[in-house]
């Protein structure tokens, strides 16, 4: 029997054995519309809760709190239209099911996700921090995103408790079989060997400054690099 088979069957004797005390024919017709609701979709909202939080002054999500419309690959099973959330606190993609539900995903299963129009990716190597990153550049170099946010705490007078989150954000290149993170300008250039006088001018004459447009002069500056590199 196929996993998204068992996965499916289980679920149906869940919610039958809650509808104990009903009619067999009430227990049917309660399994035959959850069927026609979620479809072959099962597996995917088959996972944990997503877990409540107190309240803050932001949220902790990739770009908005509501759910988007998103594109979902997993467990090599293309889903065009989903509606998703990242949690960048806790590190999870959510999914909303078709009953409302918060539903985290299972991360190792993810292929990619495109979310808020990012290609999301889950990596889980010996090198970089396990988690969700954005591919912002795939070609002979590829670049990445690494976002995460941490809950801070601060007293407001007279007796109060003010939380906020505060982001970060850290990006790394893959280069030649090996990830190199970039820290500023100086040492993008710096793994773009031989390219670096050719890439300082070119930065220059498109008006890019490191601290202001860092994800667009670390892609741009990528992409010229390739074409000076064939």
């Amino acid at each position: 029997m196929k996993m998204h088979t068992m996965i499916k069957t289980g679920l149906l004797v869940l919610l039958i054995f809650a509808c104990g005390r009903m009619s067999a024919q009430s227990a049917d017709n309660i399994a035959m519309e959850y069927l026609r609701t979620v479809g072959d979709q099962t597996t995917i909202y088959y996972g944990s809760l997503q877990l409540g939080r107190p309240q803050t002054v932001n949220h902790p999500y990739l770009v908005a709190e509501q759910y988007t419309a998103a594109r979902l690959s997993f467990r090599g099973v293309v889903y065009p239209e989903v509606r998703l959330r990242l949690d960048l606190e806790r590190d999870k993609l959510i999914i909303l099911s078709p009953n409302g539900s918060n539903i985290v995903l299972v991360s190792k299963d993810l292929d990619y996700a495109v979310l808020h129009g990012r290609h999301i990716v889950y990596l889980d190597n010996d090198v970089l921090p396990t988690g969700h990153y954005t591919v912002l550049h795939s070609g002979n170099t590829t670049v990445l995103k690494r976002q995460t946010a941490i809950l801070t705490y601060r007293q407001v007078p007279p007796s109060g408790m003010e939380r906020r989150f505060m982001f970060r954000t850290t990006f790394y290149l893959y280069k030649d079989g090996v990830y190199h993170m970039v820290r500023n300008q100086r040492g993008l250039l710096r793994i773009l060997y031989p390219h670096q006088r050719a890439l300082r001018q070119f930065i220059s004459a498109n008006n890019l400054n490191y601290r202001r447009h860092t994800e667009e002069l670390i892609t741009r500056t990528i992409i010229e690099y390739e074409k000076l590199s064939k």
